[in-house]
């Protein structure tokens, strides 16, 4: 979809079309789901701030003021969700990982589960880590745009992201070597 269907599909959402917003929604679905879902690492939680993104996105899109930035605001909505799930999890104390073990991985039970080595890596990141990293990766934001939609500095991001690549990949390595 071009800049100038996306502007029209989202216009005609503001104005109640449900078509043009489920167009908008399968656009980005995947996308999403890789942030949230790398972000939470629970398929579950992940599933269910994607609803909640898209149920408050529905209610909220006439508000949205300009056209072209429908992707950075529904993304900023499924950050706002995301960070009060992790919320969650840091004051129940237990994040239930929904994570089955490698032999009960299959491709057509999990379509990430060639990528579950980089998945553990993940896991072994902060949440800020987790957060940065996920934003500028599966959503596309560069470290400006993390920096702000986080309320944080910009060098603050760049640093962040590279400490958490250098973790992942110094895990890879030890993973097999």
């Amino acid at each position: 979809m071009n800049q100038e269907e996306l502007i029209a599909h989202v216009l005609l959402a503001k104005n109640g079309d449900s078509t043009s917003f489920c167009k908008l929604y399968e656009l980005y679905y995947k996308d999403m789901y890789r942030f949230a879902y790398y972000t939470l690492e629970n398929q579950q939680d992940a599933e269910d701030v994607i609803s909640e993104t898209v149920l408050d996105a529905f209610k909220g899109i006439k508000n949205l003021k300009k056209p072209e930035k429908f992707k950075a605001w529904i993304f900023q909505i499924l950050s706002t969700k995301c960070k009060r799930q992790i919320a969650v999890y840091v004051s129940n104390r237990e994040h239930l990982k929904d994570e089955p073990s490698e032999s009960e991985l299959t491709q057509d039970e999990n379509p990430y589960a060639e990528h579950l080595d980089v998945r553990k890596a993940f896991s072994i990141l902060n949440e800020t880590e987790k957060m940065i990293l996920s934003m500028m990766v599966f959503a596309g934001y560069n470290s400006r745009e993390t920096a702000k939609i986080l309320d944080s500095n910009e060098g603050t991001v760049r640093s962040t992201k590279s400490r958490a690549l250098t973790k992942m990949s110094n895990y890879l390595k030890e993973d097999y070597a």
